[in-house]
């Protein structure tokens, strides 16, 4: 959704009505700002940096949403919501669209970033997102991990028979969370929807999850043991040998990298 700056300005003029202050005595309110930067403001020419317009909320008492979108800020998080995360209950809606506006976020970043920490957290896996797994190439000893019924590819799969080790790393192109599968596998409860279809020789072994840290954009293996006792998985610092080079398979770890680099020379703004 975009924004419609000068209906920005438009309620940034009625909070400083509101308050009785001149353009002149708002922008010292604000930070010390001139005139000139207040009118520009109230003409649509240009939005308040971020931390300003978090001011500029918290003085005329409404969210930064509602400074940025007006009566639609319910809507915009919802279409955010619904475009990473699909159609949810109600229930579930209401309460994350309510947790977002009470952490006062302005920018789609970092609306973006908690919208992916509700779904990974709060939003339990459903039928469609059951894994199913496919061989690819035998030789190699590499699967296909799919969801939604087999129809949606999300993980490649090796299995190193001489070191007893499960290689994962994201499908290319795919948008399923590597922080929702960790979620998947630590957890007895949800980790059915990661392990039930899983072939018999894959089971119960080492994994190491090859992927992207999204917030500082560098490489993550994540070393896993499967724990008999608590039927999941574990990550402990004993298990840091296994990212030593002669545990990795070097076409996921070259992959990976490229990724990164992509994603260095290329960023994502939002």
């Amino acid at each position: 959704m975009e924004i419609d700056k000068q209906a920005v300005g438009n309620r940034i003029r009625q909070i400083r009505q509101e308050l009785k202050l001149s353009m002149e005595k708002f922008g010292k309110l604000i930070g010390d700002l001139p005139r000139s930067t207040v009118n520009n403001w109230e003409r649509g020419i240009n939005l308040p940096k971020t931390e300003t317009l978090h001011q500029i909320a918290e003085i005329g008492h409404v969210t930064n949403e509602y400074l940025l979108y007006g009566t639609q800020e319910n809507q915009y998080i919802l279409e955010m919501l619904q475009k990473k995360a699909g159609k949810l209950d109600p229930k579930i809606e209401g309460l994350i669209v309510d947790e977002l506006k009470q952490a006062g976020l302005v920018s789609e970043k970092e609306m973006d970033r908690m919208i992916e920490f509700f779904i990974i957290n709060l939003i339990p896996p459903t039928e469609q997102d059951q894994f199913t797994y496919q061989c690819i190439d035998e030789k190699k000893q590499l699967y296909l991990g799919s969801t939604k019924f087999g129809k949606e590819a999300q993980l490649y799969l090796h299995h190193d028979n001489q070191n007893h080790i499960l290689h994962i790393l994201p499908f290319t192109f795919s948008n399923f969370s590597v922080d929702r599968l960790l979620v998947y596998l630590a957890n007895q409860e949800s980790y059915s929807y990661f392990g039930k279809h899983l072939p018999k020789e894959l089971g119960e072994k080492v994994i190491l999850l090859y992927s992207i840290n999204q917030l500082t954009g560098d490489v993550r293996i994540a070393p896993l043991v499967y724990s008999k006792e608590t039927a999941s998985y574990q990550y402990t610092e004993d298990n840091l040998y296994l990212l030593e080079q002669q545990y990795l398979y070097l076409p996921f770890a070259m992959e990976i990298e490229k990724e990164r680099l992509l994603n260095a020379a290329y960023p994502q703004s939002k």
